[in-house]
């Protein structure tokens, strides 16, 4: 098996939420113009369309993660950060979609130590480019609209190593990244000469 490298989705959908939601706020505030006179509650409204359109567009412009599958391993890189897996070590990877990633990681952090949640989180989404919607600054409008798009299901991968360590990665070509990784572990299932 040669390297394959897989790159990280980006996606835009904080940002289309706000740009889908400023015209109304703005229609808003000209309604209140043109009814009470008043102007402040536009330009209220237009700054606060301006921060949300920033913050969303910050969000959305989260660094590319890449994942290279080697001969017996598995490479993770977010910016300067690298981490390494053995394909023998990887117990299994599935696909996930973004509700569902997460209850699981809720679920985890509550069975666990409460002191060690907020480590176990930035490790869980350390690879993981895709906003799921458990940080501070996700934008909680449009959380269920996102969830339904048909291009957020299923396009996570949940990879679970043997020591118990867990990633949520955004492969672009979700599918692929999983046989390749699990490619290993079944051709290791039965070497040739091995006895039935």
């Amino acid at each position: 098996m040669g390297i394959r490298r897989f790159h990280t989705r980006r996606q835009w959908h904080n940002t289309l939420i706000m740009a889908w939601v400023t015209p109304f706020l703005l229609l808003m505030g000209v309604i209140l113009l043109a009814a009470a006179g008043l102007f402040w509650p536009l330009l209220v409204i237009g700054a606060g369309c301006v921060v949300g359109l920033l913050v969303a567009i910050s969000r959305d412009l989260v660094n590319r993660c890449v994942y290279t599958v080697e001969e017996d391993r598995l490479v993770l890189e977010h910016g300067r950060e690298r981490l390494e897996i053995r394909l023998a070590d990887i117990a299994d990877a599935s696909l996930l979609d973004r509700a569902a990633a997460r209850e699981y990681i809720r679920s985890r952090t509550r069975a666990g130590d409460p002191s060690k949640a907020r480590e176990r989180i930035r490790a869980f989404l350390g690879y993981c480019t895709v906003d799921i919607g458990l940080t501070s600054f996700t934008l909680g409008l449009g959380r269920g609209i996102i969830d339904r798009l048909p291009e957020a299901k299923h396009d996570l991968v949940l990879l679970r190593v043997r020591d118990q360590r867990e990633f949520l990665l955004s492969p672009m070509y979700n599918q692929d990244l999983i046989s390749a990784v699990t490619r290993f572990a079944t051709s290791n299932l039965r070497r040739p000469g091995d006895q039935l």
